[in-house]
């Protein structure tokens, strides 16, 4: 049976949406893939060096996510299902295939920050008028609060501005969302040892991995 709206937008044990953590999985897993071959290829044109900016931050999406949601307490479960609707409208448009621009370390986080900054925007268009310097806070300083509006604004050019997601498009994501596996917790939430850390992390790797093959979802922001 398919998820519904109510299963997907439900919050989890911390309070915060599912929708977050099933986000953070499908870009991390993206991210991992593709990590190896776009370390080597150098940013030769102006988007992939706008979104792989001067600084990579070094924690995982689902703690930048969190922190995210504890900075931005109003923060909507649908917000991170229309991300992961812009961010993959995004990745095929003509502007990025052109770039060659993909879902990797040194991009993901702010691919993933834009994409939530314009899915909060659409749900409360006042609400982020004042908050676009908690990017700043929550990446460690390394996502500069100036580089967002021209981030945005490339962002919102590559989809040709249009941000409306029909219906059925919106409960396609809901579907991606929930068949991602429910990712260990971070070490933020549950205060886990840096040895118990590193024991879970190659589990989930996995888990991860075999989730994407088992639904065809792996390459789903980037070109397989």
């Amino acid at each position: 049976m398919a998820p519904s709206a109510s299963d997907v937008l439900r919050l989890d044990g911390n309070g915060n949406p599912r929708t977050l953590r099933l986000f953070a999985s499908l870009v991390e897993a993206e991210s991992r893939r593709f990590a190896s071959s776009a370390a080597s290829q150098p940013a030769e044109n102006d988007l992939v060096r706008a979104f792989r900016g001067g600084a990579t931050p070094t924690i995982p999406i689902v703690e930048f996510l969190e922190r995210l949601q504890r900075c931005n307490y109003l923060f909507d479960s649908a917000v991170y299902v229309l991300a992961a609707a812009y961010l993959a409208l995004f990745m095929r448009s003509p502007a990025a295939l052109e770039a060659g621009i993909v879902v990797e370390p040194a991009t993901a986080h702010r691919l993933v920050s834009v994409a939530v900054l314009i899915g909060a925007k659409f749900v409360s268009p006042r609400y982020f008028e004042r908050r676009v310097e908690s990017f700043q806070i929550c990446s460690g300083q390394s996502i500069r609060s100036s580089e967002m509006c021209p981030l945005e604004l490339l962002f919102l050019r590559a989809l040709n501005y249009r941000l409306f997601i029909a219906d059925e498009e919106f409960q396609r994501f809901f579907r991606i969302l929930e068949r991602r596996p429910a990712p260990a917790r971070s070490s933020l939430a549950c205060g886990a040892t840096k040895r118990k850390a590193q024991d879970e992390e190659e589990p989930r790797r996995v888990r991860a991995c075999q989730l994407a093959a088992r639904y065809g979802i792996s390459g789903f922001f980037n070109r397989s």
